[in-house]
């Protein structure tokens, strides 16, 4: 067995000790089915606290690296995968997010819908065995592990941008010549097989929509600096659609959003509203020299608002984020869906995530059709295991809706 975890720069013990023992599976020194050292075995010969080793075991288990074939036992074993080549060989590795926080209770995210029955249906009428695989439940060791015998294809569902174990599996699906279909038409997927939305072509339907409703002063207006391919390029097709207006694009507004992870939900969003107001106030009056004083601020006389800003709508990073922003208009004294209009993406339903603390969602949106994506990409491998496709790498854009806001005497 393997000794020391040496003094890695910037890794602290707990994650040293994780380290050895993905390292240790990967190398073969901890065998499939084997059991992990103890936190006092570890401790002893790794020369780290107990409580350190424990910590990082614990750790693997919850990542999936190593398992308890007893939930009351102590005892943790490296998992039995792949163990069998034949059977590896004629399994499709599903890998995506399950929606399923560490304790098994459902996760309000919208990757629910996407991973559909349909999808590993269509998979098994193949005749091969479908295996799904949580993303956030692996580890770059586990990847490596599986791909001792290299599966017959792969469908990554989930989103592989910034995703280190889809990366890791695509590039061993590339090492080992594995059929692989991808989500996404990120520079770094062009030679995979995959199913993607549209993002320019979304950026540029929305902003349409608002310039067809009589909007001209058109903001962007985003949590975050978009650094993601798909984020570009909304905003690429923003601004085409702008200049085909023969209006001059706006900057993208940044308000903010990083917060602690332990803040409770009520907590979070009235911060995000309180950054969102802030971000809006400056819209209107320019970036302050200092803070503004939100108990001497006077709400805004709506019927003068656009003179006093030149804004009249808002392109949001996601139906969520449109939330976060009527939230902060209403504080401003301004009317949602009136004064100012907003776009959403996503089609995300009314009570997920910020619906708790606002009813109210954008003035139109973008449905993706996530429930039908799946089903297209497991059409798309069966078809390229079946040899009906050219050699080279097939790129199919997935249909997209745009759902405008029911007015509330249509919803009642």
């Amino acid at each position: 067995m393997r000794t020391g975890i040496g003094k890695s720069r910037g890794i602290d013990p707990r994650g040293r000790v994780l380290k050895w023992i993905e390292e240790s599976i990967a190398g073969g020194e901890l065998r499939r089915g084997a059991a992990a050292p103890s936190s006092r075995e570890l401790a002893a010969e790794l020369g780290v606290a107990r409580g350190t080793a424990a910590a990082a075991l614990e750790e693997a288990e919850r990542r999936g690296i190593l398992l308890r074939r007893d939930p009351a036992a102590k005892k943790r074993y490296v998992p039995e995968v792949a163990a069998n080549g034949a059977v590896a060989g004629s399994t499709i590795y599903v890998l995506g997010d399950l929606g399923l926080a560490f304790d098994g209770s459902q996760a309000p995210r919208w990757t629910d819908r996407y991973l559909s029955l349909e999808a590993v249906s269509r998979l098994s009428a193949t005749g091969r065995h479908v295996m799904m695989l949580n993303a956030d439940a692996l580890s770059s060791a586990a990847v490596d592990d599986l791909f001792r015998a290299p599966p017959a294809a792969m469908l990554i569902l989930a989103t592989v941008s910034g995703n280190p174990t889809a990366m890791r599996a695509l590039e061993k699906c590339r090492a080992a010549g594995v059929p692989v279909v991808v989500h996404g038409n990120a520079p770094a997927l062009r030679t995979f097989d995959r199913i993607y939305t549209d993002h320019r072509e979304t950026g540029r339907a929305l902003t349409r929509w608002l310039l067809a409703r009589g909007r001209r002063r058109i903001v962007p207006f985003f949590p975050y600096m978009p650094q993601t391919f798909w984020a570009r390029e909304r905003l690429a097709g923003y601004e085409e659609a702008m200049k085909e207006a023969g209006l001059a694009p706006q900057p993208c507004k940044i308000f903010g959003t990083d917060l602690p992870d332990d803040l409770p939900p009520p907590e979070c969003f009235r911060i995000r509203k309180g950054l969102a107001t802030t971000a809006l106030l400056e819209l209107f009056h320019g970036t302050p020299k200092k803070p503004f004083n939100f108990s001497t601020f006077q709400p805004f006389n709506s019927n003068a608002v656009h003179d006093a800003g030149g804004v009249d709508a808002l392109l949001c990073l996601s139906d969520n984020w449109a939330r976060v922003a009527n939230a902060a208009m209403r504080d401003l004294g301004l009317k949602p869906h009136e004064d100012i209009l907003t776009t959403g993406h996503d089609n995300i339903a009314p009570g997920a995530e910020f619906g708790e603390f606002e009813a109210e969602g954008p003035d139109a949106t973008i449905d993706k059709h996530n429930e039908t994506k799946a089903e297209a990409m497991a059409a798309l491998l069966a078809a390229r295991l079946a040899g009906e496709l050219p050699d080279g790498p097939q790129c199919r854009a997935h249909p997209f809706a745009l759902v405008e806001r029911k007015a509330a005497s249509d919803r009642n």
